[in-house]
């Protein structure tokens, strides 16, 4: 009986790049609070590496443009505040890497994962009065003020759960291996 070769398509050895990455990003993430750039920049630019060597020009062109897509979806959130420049250049990263469709996949399993994320964290911090406290914040628009980010650098929370978008970016990657719809 011959062993088993295990053969390593091009689709699948770019999914199991971008766990990896995506992975170092989440540990990096709730260790630190940070993504850090020397994770994200070379990601990038492995990305266009790895197109560009298995389809070439139009490869490479994808990548770019999957690039700008990553970054553009959190882009907004981040200028306010919401999540950190980290989470916009792993988001980048995972574009470069896998393309349109699986970063847009990555996007809203992200999102789904996030919210309920945020509740719970949310919840575990402030107790009955985390509803409260959110609906005053939205409707007064301290929301623009308060963001997570000076939240998870404040002194006064230093005892308080953090929320990181790093582990819901992680699960993102990890669902859409296996549940990746094309429109």
């Amino acid at each position: 009986m011959e062993p088993y070769l295990v053969y390593l398509t091009y689709p699948l050895f770019n999914k199991i790049i971008c766990v990896i990455v995506s992975f170092i990003g989440m540990v990096t993430d709730t260790w630190r609070g940070r993504i850090y750039n020397w994770l994200t920049f070379p990601s990038i630019i492995l990305g266009w590496v790895l197109c560009s060597y298995f389809n070439g020009w139009s490869g490479l062109k994808y990548s770019l443009a999957a690039t700008f897509i990553g970054i553009a979806i959190y882009l907004p959130l981040a200028l306010i505040g919401a999540y950190g420049m980290g989470d916009v250049k792993l988001m980048g990263a995972i574009g470069s890497i896998c393309g349109t469709t699986f970063v847009l996949n990555v996007f809203l399993y992200t999102s789904v994962l996030g919210f309920f994320h945020a509740l719970l964290v949310h919840f575990i911090n402030y107790g009955s009065s985390a509803f409260m406290r959110a609906l005053v914040s939205i409707k007064s628009g301290s929301f623009k003020y308060n963001t997570i980010q000076k939240e998870n650098s404040s002194e006064e929370t230093k005892n308080k759960v953090k929320y990181n978008l790093g582990l819901d970016i992680f699960i993102g990657v990890l669902i859409a291996c296996y549940f990746c719809y094309t429109w």
